[in-house]
């Protein structure tokens, strides 16, 4: 993967390596229909799912598969799919139920699907009401993000992501800061007016590495305070888990606000804290702390990098879902 972060692999080359399986990747079609065609497609025919690119490209190549893995969720054409089994990757429970045929997510798709991979409990408990399904915590990739850190003569705390992010609460709370807040975040959702302790990075759809390199987010987070992960209190998403992660491998403290339905926190595990939803005051008084106590900032950092160690490698990540994908092959 190179400077890519290989959990975002979602086990898929553990598998190519696997002797236990002949694996190849899908590809998307190669537009044959122009791209405003197939958006107006995607959007009344392929909603929420991989999109009519990658689902037609499926369905010409099916007769060579007895299982598809999809790490981006349920896949419209399940139902297409007679003699060939699906797992797919699942992250919260849909928000409403589907009514509309072609959406992956309705129920009569569901059942289709041969089993589902969960990126949380309560994910778990929804989709098992419709084929297996077992929760697997996801991993962080610890040769990149090695937990090396270092010093700047410049603090500053780390803030990226784009979905579910509380952006304004955090920016509010940094005229009460007396360090730089560095902030790698979507355009639409930068402020006109920013503090001038606030450094904004732009980037567009998949932050962060449209905005800046692996190496150099690396490098922030190997010189920050800690790593701050303000969200919009969206109970049922995994919004920061990658944040989360990389914050942990990188041995740094980690502010949250609370909210979502991970399996682990940052003040349970006792590796930084929980933020009130919508309170700056709690944000900067968080920040001011670890800046004057250095100490708590590092043994919060230290126990971190002890369960990234310990809970979330690639290797643990990688049998798991091997052991998963054997199970459901052999399965009747």
């Amino acid at each position: 993967m190179g400077e890519y972060p290989l959990q975002h692999s979602w086990g898929t080359l553990a598998l190519n390596q696997s002797a236990s399986f002949n694996s190849s990747l899908i590809h998307q079609q190669k537009d044959f229909i122009p791209k405003k065609f197939i958006d107006l497609i995607d959007k009344f025919l392929f909603p929420q799912s991989a999109g009519f690119n990658f689902e037609f490209k499926l369905l010409k190549d099916l007769d060579n598969f007895d299982l598809i893995y999809s790490v981006c969720g349920p896949l419209s054409s399940t139902k297409f799919l007679r003699n060939t089994k699906v797992v797919s990757w699942v992250f919260r429970p849909p928000i409403i139920k589907p009514i509309n045929p072609f959406n992956p997510y309705t129920y009569s798709n569901l059942r289709r699907h041969s089993a589902f991979l969960c990126l949380t409990p309560k994910a778990e408990k929804f989709y098992s009401q419709f084929a297996p399904s077992r929760f697997i915590p996801w991993c962080v990739d610890q040769k990149l993000f090695n937990g090396k850190t270092s010093k700047t003569n410049s603090p500053f705390f780390l803030a990226c992501g784009k979905t579910g992010r509380d952006y304004p609460t955090l920016i509010k709370a940094a005229i009460h800061v007396k360090a730089e807040i560095r902030i790698i975040g979507p355009i639409n959702q930068k402020p006109r007016n920013l503090p001038k302790n606030v450094n904004w990075v732009d980037t567009s759809t998949d932050p962060p590495d449209q905005a800046i390199n692996y190496s150099t987010l690396r490098n922030w987070y190997a010189k920050c305070i800690a790593v701050c992960i303000p969200l919009s209190g969206d109970a049922d998403d995994t919004c920061g888990y990658t944040n989360m992660l990389e914050a942990m491998a990188m041995r740094k403290p980690v502010l949250m606000t609370k909210s979502g339905c991970l399996h682990i926190d940052p003040e349970s595990g006792y590796f930084g804290r929980l933020i009130q939803p919508k309170n700056p005051q709690d944000w900067a008084c968080a920040m001011n702390q670890l800046i004057v106590d250095e100490q708590s900032a590092l043994e919060l950092g230290e126990n971190g990098r002890r369960i990234a160690e310990k809970d979330f490698t690639v290797d643990r990540f990688n049998q798991d879902i091997v052991s998963f994908i054997k199970e459901t092959l052999n399965a009747t």
